[in-house]
């Protein structure tokens, strides 16, 4: 499922309140349109084509720049920093999983507290 690839007919593509259209490189957030450079439409793509799954920082870097920077990693913070800011509060779609990747997703709704036990 990690390397699945959207048909042309699975686009646009909403999570939560994100829809990624990939045919026409077009991103909204509840229906107000996104201004994003191309590496950070590339990478919101990226993780849009894994469908929840996690994106690893070697397949990103390999779709962004084709190689493997040395940081690599940081740059690929920072480019999800600015991709989150751009996304405003729907930027909480896009999970850190540490030391694998980026995944995005629904966010988790909250666990209720534990009952105390008397």
């Amino acid at each position: 499922m990690l390397n699945a690839q959207p048909t042309p007919q699975t686009w646009p593509v909403r999570v939560g309140r994100l829809l990624i259209d990939a045919e026409q490189y077009e991103v909204f957030v509840d229906d107000q349109p996104v201004a994003l450079t191309y590496m950070e439409y590339q990478l919101l793509f990226e993780m849009c084509r894994a469908r929840g799954g996690v994106v690893s920082y070697e397949r990103l870097a390999d779709t962004l720049w084709r190689q493997h920077p040395v940081n690599a990693r940081r740059r690929l913070a920072v480019l999800v920093s600015r991709l989150r800011s751009r996304l405003g509060t729907a930027g909480e779609h896009i999970a850190t999983i540490q030391r694998v990747g980026y995944r995005l997703a629904e966010p988790a709704p909250p666990r209720p507290l534990p009952q105390s036990i008397n």
